[in-house]
């Protein structure tokens, strides 16, 4: 009872960060109807910057290290936000003023994955441990924490703000949208900035107690388990997106705590497994809408 019990505090606090990462993909798709498998990338900059900011200030005599952290998580967003406006200004923008179909979007968005994935690989190949700031009870306090604040944050913001008003008109219908006077390119690029300081804040967490990491954190370690927890929740829905990062979250811990039966080998298996299943019965996700699009 006690390892089930420990499982699910592990799968709560995974689930929080993937819940994290999760909102990013769902709010670009839900805007623009695409899928930034850069995304990923955005998470591994994010660590990176986070390690080697607290790294450099940890050896300094600069404040207690809670300053360093936030000093760091700070510096994670902004550098990962700059990124997500480079990438979106350059890479995805010309294809939507080309009216590129969405294959083409996908492929230049793995694209811009793996240019990414090679940089980092670049910079640094070995792998890294984060500093040990926080012990995991504390850890785990701080993503369910900051998930539920974030989520009621994002949620105000997109429902009662004029922006979120903005944000809702463009993803109904871009074209309807710009014809009442909405910025559309500010609006798009507002969305990838949102998503990838989640995402920065997401993989802070996910490093808090110490973990190991590569440059492949956001392509492999955590992998695509946050966009798999998009799809489940309903790509494009915020609370959605929660609700998948949680249920996988809570899967992959309890599958790790029972590895002494072999679950561990099998964690693949059953989330994409359970991934399946639920697109079988319902192919718009948990929390998804059906959208019928006339011909």
């Amino acid at each position: 009872m006690n390892t089930l019990l420990e499982g699910l505090k592990q799968g709560l606090e995974l689930g929080s960060i993937f819940a994290l990462m999760a909102l990013g993909y769902s709010m670009v798709y839900g805007i623009v109807k695409m899928i930034n498998f850069a995304h990923s990338e955005f998470i591994t900059i994010g660590g990176f910057l986070a390690y080697f900011i607290t790294e450099s200030l940890l050896t300094s005599t600069l404040g207690s290290s809670v300053w360093n952290l936030l000093i760091a998580l700070v510096a994670a967003i902004i550098v990962c936000v700059v990124v997500a406006i480079i990438t979106e200004r350059f890479a995805y923008r010309p294809l939507r003023k080309k009216g590129s179909s969405r294959i083409t979007a996908l492929i230049t968005a793995i694209g811009v994955s793996y240019i990414f994935s090679g940089i980092m690989n670049a910079i640094e190949p070995e792998q890294l441990q984060f500093h040990k700031f926080v012990d995991k009870n504390t850890s785990f306090y701080i993503a369910i924490i900051t998930t539920a604040v974030l989520l009621a944050a994002l949620t105000f913001f997109v429902k009662k703000t004029k922006i979120g008003i903005a944000m809702r008109a463009v993803s109904e219908n871009e074209q309807a949208a710009k014809l009442m006077g909405i910025n559309n390119n500010f609006i798009i690029s507002l969305t990838f900035m949102i998503g990838s300081a989640l995402a920065a804040i997401g993989v802070v967490i996910y490093l808090l107690d110490g973990e190991c990491f590569t440059f492949e954190i956001g392509s492999v370690t955590i992998g695509l388990y946050p966009f798999v927890a998009a799809v489940i929740g309903g790509i494009g829905s915020l609370p959605g997106a929660v609700i998948g990062g949680f249920l996988i979250g809570i899967i992959r811990a309890i599958t790790q705590v029972y590895s002494n039966i072999g679950l561990s080998s099998w964690v693949d298996t059953i989330i994409y497994g359970i991934f399946v299943i639920i697109l079988l019965f319902k192919p718009s996700g948990l929390l998804g809408k059906d959208v019928r699009e006339k011909v």
